[in-house]
Formats: structure tokens, sequence, C-alpha cells
């Protein structure tokens, strides 16, 4: 392909050609542009192989492969009972029917808006005629700092299944009440599911997370895994420390040695 001109040596007859010939680029550019912009806004197809199989095997269960297993009927007790009733004849040739045997078949579903258990605890409350200051019942269900604003709490088996959505499910805790809401009424805040989680790690949580972390070192062999995270916007390292026995896991500001902090595992991977 010839080599051309530098723009200040084309003729005048040359530069309306050259002229033309760009803006018929940049039309093309801008038409390529826009249908760029369209598909990255667009939903992904799914994956396409191109070619139609001329054989496609037929959908469902192979035979032979693995043991097939029929749904089990429900271990409780039926919470209803209803009776299917007998046709006046039979529909294949119209004959008359008679009682043979009985099957069973179970529908298992779950309430429409279950009603959550609400307690009403009635408190009552003294005022001592020395002091003058108010003394609470005891009761064992609510707490002795339960009045007042937060006198209406929800159960453990609120917070049981909220964190196991999170934890075991993984849906995110944004969202968790919004799932909560629309399966039984409740309404609970992210906020408040936030700092449970946190008392919790504090307590009972905490002392199990200890026990964990201070058997690590004690294992031979430690393999370790990290990746990046964000807390609060800053920069963050995830590490798994998994051993014969247990993984524990932490997040930390910084990768730190041995040598360097006291808190850190000794942790060995394989070469």
């Amino acid at each position: 392909m010839p080599k051309k001109p530098p723009v200040g040596k084309l003729s005048r007859e040359e530069l309306p050609i050259l002229v033309r010939e760009l803006e018929r680029k940049m039309a093309e550019l801008v038409r390529e542009n826009r249908r760029l912009k369209r598909a990255q806004h667009r939903q992904a197809a799914p994956f396409s192989k191109e070619r139609s199989v001329k054989d496609p095997k037929k959908p469902g269960r192979r035979k032979g492969d693995g043991p097939f297993r029929r749904r089990e009927a429900p271990a409780q007790s039926p919470t209803a009972t209803v009776s299917a009733e007998a046709p006046p004849h039979c529909p294949f040739c119209g004959g008359p029917l008679e009682h043979e045997a009985e099957e069973t078949a179970t529908t298992t579903d779950v309430p429409q808006r279950p009603q959550p258990d609400a307690t009403l605890c009635r408190v009552a409350v003294w005022r001592c005629t020395g002091c003058g200051r108010t003394v609470r019942g005891t009761a064992p269900g609510p707490a002795a700092d339960r009045y007042g604003p937060a006198a209406h709490r929800t159960g453990p088996g609120v917070m049981a299944a909220a964190h196991a959505s999170h934890y075991v499910v993984g849906i995110p805790v944004r969202r968790v009440p919004g799932v909560l809401r629309e399966l039984t009424g409740l309404t609970i805040s992210q906020s408040a599911l936030t700092q449970d989680a946190l008392r919790r790690a504090k307590g009972t949580v905490g002392t199990e997370y200890g026990k964990l972390r201070t058997a690590v070192p004690e294992s031979p062999f430690v393999h370790t895994g990290d990746t990046g995270w964000k807390v609060g916007g800053r920069t963050a390292f995830p590490m798994g420390f998994d051993t014969d026995r247990e993984t524990v896991y932490q997040i930390r500001a910084q990768h730190r040695s041995a040598k360097r902090s006291g808190n850190s595992f000794r942790a060995t991977t394989p070469g």
C-alpha cells in the first residue's frame, strides 16, 4: 500500500477527497461506539455453541445414573386431611366401581404470612418509700434493661434465622430484613442484626473462636491463604489458617510475619 503524502503537501483537489474519507471513517467509528455501548447494557445471552446438536439427549434422569429415590413422606403429622371423591363410573368403559385400596399423597407447604409468637410479660414496678427509687420486677423472659424504648425486642429464634440466612445461606445482611418481612411479617433493621452479631462475637462465639485460634499454632502444619478486602474503605486482608483439625479465619489490616507480631500464627505452606 503506497504511503500517503503529508497533509501539507496535498493539492487543493486532493484535500476534499481526504476530508470525505475521514468523515466516512468517523461515521463508522461513531456507529461502532454506539453498538458497543448498547451491547454493554444489554443482558448477556445464554452461551451458544453456534450449531445445534443433531441428536440431542432427552431431558431427565438417565437409567443407571445413581440410585433413584422417591420423595419421603413428611415426618410431622398432617394438620389437615382431605378425601378424594370416587368417580361415578369407570372413565374408560363406563362400568361400575368397587373399592380396592387406599393410597396417600401429601402436600407440604409453609403457611402464608405465618404469625410470629409474641409473649407479653407484665412487669410490676414498685417505688421505695425510703429512697424514692423505682424497683422493677424480674421475669425469666425480658432482661433488666428492657423498658422504655428497649421494651420490645425480637427473640433468639428470629436472630438465629437471620444469622443463618446470612452466614449459612449467603444472603447479604442488607437483604435479610426484607426476607424475614416477606416470610413472617417481622420488621427488623440491618443495624440490629449487625449489633447482635457483634455482641455474640464477644460472648460465646468469641470464646470458641479464641479456643480455635489458640489451637492453630500448636499444629505441626498450617496452610494459609488470603485475598483482598475492604474495611471502611481501607485495604484489608481476610486470611485463612487451615490445619488437620480446624480452620480459622481473620481479617487483618496488613500482612504480618511471626517475627513482627506475636498474634500471628506459625504457618508453613507447601513449597
